[in-house]
């Protein structure tokens, strides 16, 4: 079992660690890690195996958005079903650090190479955390119902979701803007920039929970505002 509170891994750690990362035409070298992450990295290896096989993704010459939402459900499935993952342990950046150096480097290299801003280098674009809290922010109840409502988004829209510098997660919030979001046409993602500017500001003066109607009344009014304030 992960102890996740033990977890300590420094930015200066990860940097030494990636530093020393080999890249060979099939595997990535060292990878050294914990014992206790032994299942958690066959899991994900698997999961890995098993998209690019049925996505055909082994076809592509760059990953993109299809990899970051359905490798990102099934580390959110994984994580919280598995391992006793939770909103407050995806907080800490140090654990973040250590499963994308230390536990699938290989991973996060076939997304992105090696890339130390995507590896450790930056809180808010470390790969394996934002794919999380996208699906966690988004989330529906199951993979499927999560996947229906993201199937049609970019990589634009996990950048303004959750990279977005200052956001607070208020979860069940963003659950719900994501939902209604779904039900818009945005090709341009201007809809969603704005709904989310939008949102940043009333905040400062509004509890969405103490409206009339709630949380969905007020997500609503966001998206009636905000569209009128994008082009068609």
């Amino acid at each position: 079992m992960i102890n996740w509170e033990a977890i300590s891994y420094s930015i200066e750690a990860a940097k030494k660690d990636f530093n020393e990362l080999e890249i060979h035409s099939n595997q990535i070298k060292p990878i050294d890690f914990m014992e206790d992450f032994n299942t958690l990295r066959l899991e994900l290896l698997e999961a890995r195996d098993f998209l690019f096989e049925n996505l055909s993704l082994d076809k592509e010459n760059k990953l993109d958005y299809v990899f970051d939402l359905h490798f990102g459900l099934k580390l959110y499935t994984i994580l919280n079903e598995q391992f006793s993952f939770t909103n407050r342990i995806a907080t800490n950046d140090d654990i973040w650090r250590y499963l994308s150096v230390k536990v699938v480097p290989d991973i996060v290299h076939s997304r992105w190479g090696l890339n130390e801003d995507r590896f450790y280098r930056l809180s808010r674009r470390n790969w394996l955390k934002t794919i999380w809290w996208y699906i966690c922010l988004s989330w529906k109840g199951n993979e499927q119902e999560t996947l229906k409502i993201l199937e049609d988004n970019t990589t634009d829209t996990i950048m303004q979701l959750v990279e977005r510098p200052g956001l607070g997660y208020h979860v069940n919030l963003y659950r719900t803007i994501m939902s209604q979001y779904a039900e818009h046409e945005d090709s341009s993602r201007e809809l969603f920039r704005s709904v989310l500017k939008l949102n940043t500001a009333r905040l400062l003066t509004i509890t969405p929970e103490l409206i009339e109607g709630g949380v969905s009344v007020y997500v609503s009014d966001l998206f009636s505002v905000a569209k009128e304030k994008v082009p068609n």
